[in-house]
């Protein structure tokens, strides 16, 4: 029976997640919002400004890779910033934009390393029947955040990872769904009123689709995914290693 209750208590409530996620989002919009406008938002506009301009082919592909670097580097940096604030709040205070922004600054080459792996070893996995990339995704989730919260190397980010996930990594994999699901909508929602697009006919995209509906979804996918992340270490921390928030407190050293 105690062993039974063990295993239950190490469960991941998926509820508890969506909710703290929330919670955290309200208490902190302003100062996420205008974070995941700098970082990400701002790329995405760029973004969306290129892809409304006439183009030739090879010049569509060189300016929409620059820009997917700029949303990818700044969605790194956006991750540092909002798994500090996250942790921050949860522990009961309240992290200010000029805090979280130097964290992301300072974890800011250690991430890129991580997201490096990460990025590399989820390409290959998928490229092998796609599971094993799944697999890993779902694993090594916890990298970024363990490494933000507890500093240790770069690859035992990795194994941290891997520690605080079992047990629960079809609970992950779930959320993983609802939070993609959740873009989808959002994208469709968006792009119904942004009029149909028109790259395939070499034209660019309507300029509502390149500077709203772009920036908008980065933002959000960016916020959402970022504190969602920090939320969900929280709690597998509380889970696998019997931590509160409060037993983070050493973040903010």
């Amino acid at each position: 029976m105690a062993t039974t209750m063990s295993e239950a208590a190490g469960q991941l409530d998926l509820g508890k997640v969506i909710k703290d996620l929330f919670a955290v989002l309200q208490r902190n919009l302003v100062t996420f919002l205008i974070l995941a406008a700098i970082l990400v938002g701002l790329p995405g506009l760029l973004s969306g400004y290129l892809a409304t301009q006439p183009h030739p082919q090879l010049q569509f592909q060189w300016s929409t890779v620059l820009a997917t670097l700029l949303i990818a580097l700044g969605g790194l940096i956006l991750q540092g910033t909002v798994i500090y604030g996250t942790i921050t709040d949860m522990n009961g205070k309240r992290a200010t934009l000029g805090q979280s922004l130097s964290v992301g600054l300072h974890t800011f080459l250690p991430i890129l390393g991580i997201g490096i792996v990460y990025y590399i070893a989820v390409v290959v996995g998928c490229i092998l029947l796609i599971v094993p990339g799944l697999i890993i995704a779902v694993i090594w989730c916890m990298s970024v955040p363990a490494y933000v919260a507890e500093r240790p190397g770069l690859m035992e980010s990795f194994g941290r990872s891997a520690e605080l996930t079992r047990g629960n990594r079809w609970r992950i994999f779930a959320l993983f769904l609802l939070f993609f699901v959740a873009l989808l909508i959002v994208e469709l929602v968006l792009g119904v009123f942004s009029g149909v697009s028109r790259v395939a006919a070499g034209e660019g995209i309507s300029v509502l689709q390149g500077l709203v509906v772009r920036p908008v979804i980065s933002v959000i996918s960016g916020l959402l995914g970022s504190t969602a992340a920090a939320v969900l270490y929280v709690e597998l921390r509380r889970i696998r290693d019997g931590v509160g928030p409060e037993g983070l407190a050493a973040i903010s050293d």
